[in-house]
C-alpha cells in the first residue's frame, strides 16, 4: 500500500490505542468515540484526565494499526482549555522517540 493511501479501519479496531500529540507525548488511550452530525469526537483518557479530540483529517495525523498508536496535532487553544493534560511517555513520530512496551 502506498504511504499516502488512506487506511480503512473500524472504530472497534482502534479503541484502546495510545494517543500521542505532535510533540510525541502520550495523551492517553482512545476510550470512546461519539458520532456527531459533522465529525466524530474521540475521548482520550489518561490516568488523570479526559480530553475530547475532533476526528478530523487536520487533527488525526496517523493511525498506526500495527503499533496500536494514534498521532494527533491538537487544535489551537487546547493547551488553554485542557491545562492539566498529563503527558507521561514519548513516541517515535517525525523524529520523536518511542519507548515500546
Amino acid at each position: 500500500m502506498p504511504k499516502d493511501a488512506p487506511q480503512a479501519w473500524n472504530v472497534s479496531d482502534i479503541l484502546g490505542f495510545e494517543v500521542y500529540d505532535e510533540k510525541g507525548e502520550k495523551l492517553g488511550l482512545l476510550s470512546d468515540v461519539t458520532v456527531t452530525g459533522s465529525n466524530d469526537v474521540w475521548t482520550v483518557k489518561s490516568q488523570y484526565d479526559e480530553i475530547l479530540i475532533p476526528a478530523l483529517k487536520t487533527v488525526v495525523r496517523e493511525v498506526n494499526l500495527s503499533r496500536k498508536k494514534i498521532f494527533v496535532t491538537l487544535p489551537q487553544g487546547y493547551e488553554e482549555i485542557y491545562k492539566t493534560i498529563s503527558r507521561d511517555e514519548s513516541a517515535e513520530y517525525n523524529g520523536y522517540t518511542v519507548y515500546e512496551d
